[in-house]
């Protein structure tokens, strides 16, 4: 058990809202608050706030007293009789009905004022229409009720106007990267890039927090601050459990196994993706569970869960893992073509399973705060402040990027002499001569500056600038007359977007970094051509990775001599858009077919086998293909069938492929 003052120290800190407003619920200038509840994901620190209740209660010369639901039966009689006997010493005949429980509350309560708490309040289930309509209807008034739960209080709660007068509700959220850092430092971790992983790992998650000071990373043990990887898993794994006991069928687990692969989902996705209708009935008990929560496009499961049920998937079930995340991409794919939206295309991406794109453009913990702010004559200032302040504390920039799910992480490193290059080579005149609307501000909550975008439409007003600017004009100075012509378009349809800079107040600044790369997804739906030159190994793997192709003949040197800088083309214009999705689609059944193959420890001759047989090839054509006989084909027809297990060409398809 922690030492009080650490205790205090942590309570003070962190839930420091909460207990204000259970002072506020318990004092004498309350005239009307009689319930209070607490809700939030489990290990999230409901009960631990119950606790600090029960010791500001007795400081204040209260009864406390606090039972488990989780602890009786579900019914009226087993709730009165467990709370009489908690207000009893004695085992005897004492009447145990609700009106002797009523009278031993009231008793008490004359003397001084009462809490009565229940965790665990989901476990009511049955009972909690009773107990709101007759044990709180007559309970004495000098009773105070505090209940905690998994979720929020509904039905007559809200919806009556009586009720919601006596009744107010907390929601517990977990901790921000600042708080996380507070509560690290006090253990004596105080190691930034050790702290940013574990807070992207746990989300803040209070519970999994507290078990990191178990792990015993305190400076002084060690040269530095570290935490395994292996002991990060084995925490996920551990806390999930205590999740997932709410799935109680298997119809409810498929329905959570499938979510976890979507990220966000609705009732059409879900039953999209099972290739099966889903009763309104079995989504609603799926959005019941305490760790479902509404999210911007539909409804998502905790970031902690998904990832628990995604790795136990790629250990127990690897086929059926890459089957739902390749319905998944096919999903996305058709809404994409569909809606030009630009959440649809993010997810597209995400679902591919490319890991390095996942771990750069999808980090988990994104900061909410963060917004993008255009431009103009008002704020330009700004801008200039930012180069002026970049010029003044030039710096090696070192970012890394962290996946959950494949527990792999990938380093963003520019070099002190890239990055003085860089602002030599640009400043905020750059903005002014290209027009105002080239730059954003990456912004938060606070109105502090995190960061700067520039990217140039380019059209009539931009292209000679283009053309005369170093690292863009290597390429539009070669262009021929009639590309010159195609990208020489009026200023309001824009021709392509030349993506110039991006660049941090802090060099380190992950969350702002994956921010202002997710939010290029727009520009794969822009209709034009994207054009991006840079010398770091970091974005050209990138690039490569989303299906940019390198120009001949534009590479330039003006980040050095010795620093070769290729110039980079994606053509999205018109039908393009479909063909560059396709290519990814093509290049993921490929990866997977290649997968499963390896993994049935196919020979190469099978391999060729197979990939006919996909093909719909009979074995008389496969065998004049292969140059073999016929009967040499059915034999390894034969020991491909044993392989996989199944009897007939049919059935090895819908295996191998995956459908249903």
């Amino acid at each position: 058990m922690l030492h009080q003052d650490r205790k205090n120290h942590e309570i003070v800190i962190y839930r420091k809202k909460e207990l204000d407003l259970f002072h506020h619920f318990i004092s004498d200038h309350n005239n009307d608050l009689k319930v209070l509840h607490i809700h939030g994901s489990g290990g999230v620190g409901k009960s631990f706030l119950l606790s600090e209740f029960e010791e500001i209660a007795k400081v204040e010369g209260m009864d406390f007293i606090k039972i488990e639901a989780s602890d009786f039966p579900t019914s009226t009689k087993e709730f009165v009789v467990h709370i009489t006997r908690l207000l009893t010493s004695t085992t005897d005949e004492t009447p145990q009905n609700l009106q002797h429980c009523l009278r031993l509350l009231a008793s008490r309560a004359n003397k001084r004022r009462v809490v009565l708490a229940i965790d665990t309040f989901e476990e009511m289930d049955s009972l909690e229409r009773w107990f709101r309509q007759v044990f709180l209807r007559y309970i004495d008034p000098n009773i105070f009720i505090v209940t905690a739960g998994r979720k929020p209080l509904r039905g007559d709660w809200v919806a009556s106007p009586a009720w919601r007068r006596i009744t107010t509700q907390i929601h517990l959220d977990d901790f921000n990267l600042n708080q996380t850092m507070t509560y690290l430092n006090f253990y004596g971790i105080h190691d930034e890039q050790t702290i940013q992983t574990i807070w992207q790992f746990t989300d803040g998650h209070p519970l999994s927090l507290s078990i990191v000071p178990l792990l015993n990373l305190r400076e002084e043990n060690h040269e530095s601050s570290s935490i395994e990887s292996d002991n990060l898993l084995e925490i996920l794994v551990t806390l999930t459990k205590r999740w997932l006991i709410e799935v109680k069928d298997n119809d409810l687990q498929e329905l959570v196994e499938a979510a976890a692969v979507l990220k966000q989902f609705d009732q059409t996705s879900l039953s999209t993706i099972l290739g099966k209708e889903i009763p309104l009935s079995i989504f609603k008990e799926l959005t019941d569970l305490s760790f479902v929560k509404k999210a911007a496009n539909g409804w998502a499961i905790h970031d902690l869960i998904s990832d628990a049920i995604l790795l136990e998937l790629r250990n127990q079930n690897p086929e059926l893992l890459t089957t739902l995340s390749e319905r998944c991409a096919t999903f996305y794919y058709e809404r994409t073509l569909q809606t030009r939206n630009s959440y649809d295309i993010s997810q597209f991406f995400y679902h591919l399973g490319d890991d390095f794109i996942q771990s750069t453009f999808f980090l988990e913990a994104f900061d909410p705060s963060l917004y993008f702010e255009p431009v103009e004559e008002y704020n330009f200032h700004e801008v200039e402040h930012f180069f002026d302040v970049k010029r003044e504390n030039i710096t090696t920039s070192e970012a890394k990027f962290y996946n959950r799910e494949t527990n792999t992480s990938y380093t963003f490193h520019a070099s002190l002499a890239h990055n003085k290059k860089e602002m030599e080579l640009i400043d905020s005149s750059y903005v002014k001569n290209m027009g105002y609307d080239v730059a954003r501000i990456l912004k938060d909550k606070t109105g502090r500056t995190r960061g700067l975008s520039i990217i140039v439409p380019v059209h009539q007003g931009t292209i000679n600038e283009l053309k005369s600017e170093p690292v863009s004009r290597h390429y539009f100075t070669n262009l021929t007359k009639d590309e010159f012509n195609e990208f020489n378009v009026p200023k309001e349809e824009k021709a392509g977007w030349f993506i110039r800079m991006f660049d941090y107040t802090d060099p380190s600044d992950v969350a702002a970094r994956s921010f202002t790369l997710y939010h290029l997804f727009p520009l794969l739906l822009s209709g034009g051509r994207i054009l991006v030159s840079n010398p770091l190994p970091f974005f050209q793997k990138l690039l490569l990775n989303f299906g940019f192709e390198e120009v001949p003949n534009a590479t330039h040197y003006d980040y050095g001599e010795d620093v070769p800088s290729p110039t980079y083309l994606l053509d999205v214009r018109g039908p393009r858009l479909a063909q560059y999705l396709r290519q990814f689609m093509s290049k993921a059944k490929e990866t997977r077919l290649k997968r499963i193959m390896d993994a049935y420890s196919f020979t190469d001759r099978e391999k060729n086998i197979v990939k006919l047989i996909l093909k719909e090839k009979q074995n008389i054509e496969i065998a004049n293909e292969l140059y073999v006989a016929e009967v040499t084909v059915k034999k390894h027809i034969t020991r491909i069938f044993a392989k996989v297990g199944v009897k007939n060409r049919r059935q090895l398809i819908r295996k191998l492929m995956g459908d249903n």
